[in-house]
């Protein structure tokens, strides 16, 4: 049996068609739930995305969206700030991708929605893997642990859907309303708990000790993702190479300064000599 690590980071080298850079049309932008705006995107860039991933995640630079430089002259305007997202969906056929936005009223996402009902672009540039296919993800463990706040909503159900109908997974969600927990494919069988915003650390640490080889996957705000991945290894029993952890946020920190932060490590792990195809790499960086 490998580990969810060592399978992450081979697809991560070997997929076809691995880095995708290419502007992007907006097809349409709908409310799905609550909390979510679901957004078809058209590309003819899109025939280099060969193989699609659960939770394939990918950058979004949103075209005519003004977003002032902290610090700078009245009016400046930083053409490097963007998203991050998930695939929920892609049809090779037609070049459509398909997505759900959690939308923060006022927020760059929701203000590049606003306007991008005609037809609005962007630049997108992706994939990265954030988990395996339903069979590899067979062999790496009995069991998935799920555990996410409402911004890893969107690639927790694309893991889901991926999953096989005989694997195991228990799925713990804060923050969400009750519109929003459709967005969740339906799979007898699992264990899904919806729980109040910053519960998800309380709610991890109440779940039993899963029975046979386990795999744990988060999203969440950093801080909680910290106190999770501790409950995870040292009370679960989740092996660290089984284990995929990301911060999708900061408390007290814009997504902006996050990414710059992100950024920064990165490039200082390249300049260092690290291998920052290695899943592990990567999480140390983000949680060091």
């Amino acid at each position: 049996m490998t580990n969810l690590k060592a399978a992450v980071r081979a697809l991560s080298v070997e997929r076809p068609g691995r880095f995708l850079r290419c502007p992007v049309r907006v097809e349409s932008a709908a409310v799905v739930s609550p909390s979510f705006q679901r957004v078809t995107l058209v590309a003819d860039g899109f025939a280099g995305y060969t193989e699609q991933l659960p939770a394939d995640a990918f950058r979004l630079f949103p075209g005519g969206v003004e977003e002032p430089v902290a610090g700078s002259a009245a009016g400046a305007v930083d053409p490097g700030v963007s998203r991050a997202f998930t695939v929920r969906s892609f049809d090779p056929a037609a070049n459509r991708l398909v997505f759900d936005a959690h939308v923060h009223h006022g927020g760059l996402t929701a203000r590049w929605l606003d306007g991008a009902a005609d037809g609005g672009t962007a630049e997108l540039i992706g994939m990265r893997v954030e988990f395996v296919p339903g069979p590899i993800a067979a062999r790496v463990a009995d069991t998935v642990l799920l555990l996410a706040d409402l911004s890893g909503l969107p690639a927790v159900a694309a893991i889901l859907t991926a999953l096989s109908p005989d694997q195991s997974a228990t799925v713990v969600i804060s923050g969400a309303v009750a519109g929003d927990q459709p967005l969740l494919p339906a799979r007898p069988g699992d264990d899904v708990r919806w729980v109040p915003a910053g519960g998800l650390v309380d709610a991890v640490g109440g779940l039993p000790r899963p029975s046979g080889v386990a795999a744990g996957w988060v999203a969440s705000e950093a801080g909680e993702v910290r106190a999770i991945r501790r409950l995870l290894l040292d009370e679960l029993g989740v092996d660290r190479t089984q284990l995929h952890a990301a911060a999708y946020w900061k408390r007290g920190s814009s997504f902006d300064d996050l990414d710059a932060q992100n950024a920064r490590r990165y490039a200082e792990a390249i300049a260092a000599g690290h291998d920052v195809t290695d899943p592990a790499v990567l999480e140390e960086l983000a949680f060091s």
